[in-house]
């Protein structure tokens, strides 16, 4: 039942996805963005549960949260590890982090997990030995490819946050990604010590649609740069005295996505084809 509630919430996200990138009137938009959120926070929770149960994605959830949430704290009082920057967003923003983006980094971070269970090892549920530090360091840039390709559109052309020594990558500084990759080590790191806790549902992991399903919806998420590309706004933007063209921000975005984003997705995809069975839990 559970796997057929991730291929529903896959099904209306799509339908909102589409609907949210393709440019409409403000309140539509807003309506559909804010849908398309629900659908994927309820297909990330629920995929989740099938691979660790309910307890094991809630300790997942907490971690990257959390870590997210000091680490960007941090970042914004002390430099480390993003750089100077200040969040522009409206709304509540504790010590300066919008809650949002915190929880950002869990949903985007369970994607990225599970990519880079798909292409580490044998069998993607296949905890435990050298796969506890390799699948954290994959999963990291995997979930780094995710704001590669955005954070240039939210900075410099939508002004959603702005760094304070503009620099790099269309005013985005080395350190914002160095950053991302930490932030994503130190929680998919503290989950892998302790994920062979909590075995999965085998009768969903075995299955090949529970793996391709995270593949979809990465590599589709790549399709919002194109569109934003097609219908982004002429002229150009300035950060910090740099002057950048809005088109070329839209298309080094399309760009990063195709070689990192949709790389990630097709290679993921590839290997479920060649997945090893699952091992048998030990026996008491």
């Amino acid at each position: 039942m559970r796997l057929l509630l991730c291929w529903i919430f896959a099904a209306l996200w799509l339908l909102f996805f589409l609907g949210s990138v393709v440019p409409a009137g403000s309140d539509s938009s807003a309506i559909t963005s804010g849908l398309q959120a629900l659908c994927f926070v309820l297909f990330v929770v629920t995929h989740a549960s099938l691979s660790n149960g309910w307890r094991g994605a809630g300790l997942f959830f907490a971690f990257a949260v959390v870590v997210a949430f000091l680490l960007e704290a941090s970042s914004i009082a002390t430099g480390f590890p993003f750089g100077f920057y200040v969040h522009h967003v409206a709304g509540p923003k504790p010590l300066g982090v919008p809650p949002h983006v915190a929880i950002g980094y869990a949903i985007l971070g369970w994607m990225a997990w599970t990519l880079a269970r798909l292409i580490v090892r044998q069998h993607p549920s296949a905890s435990g030995g050298f796969n506890r530090f390799t699948t954290p360091l994959v999963a990291s840039f995997i979930l780094t490819a995710y704001d590669y390709a955005y954070d240039p559109i939210g900075s410099t052309v939508l002004g959603m946050w702005s760094y304070r020594y503009p620099s790099g990558y269309f005013g985005v500084p080395l350190s914002n990604f160095l950053g991302w990759m930490f932030t994503g080590w130190v929680f998919f790191q503290l989950f892998a010590l302790i994920e062979s806790r909590f075995p999965p549902n085998r009768a969903a992991v075995t299955q090949a649609s529970y793996w391709l399903l995270p593949c979809l919806l990465w590599g589709v998420s790549a399709v919002q740069y194109p569109i934003k590309l097609a219908h982004g706004p002429a002229g150009s933007v300035s950060v910090a005295g740099r002057t950048f063209v809005t088109a070329d921000v839209y298309e080094a975005a399309v760009v990063a996505a195709l070689l990192t984003m949709v790389f990630a997705a097709v290679t993921a995809a590839f290997r479920v084809c060649a997945l090893v069975p699952l091992p048998d839990p030990p026996t008491t």
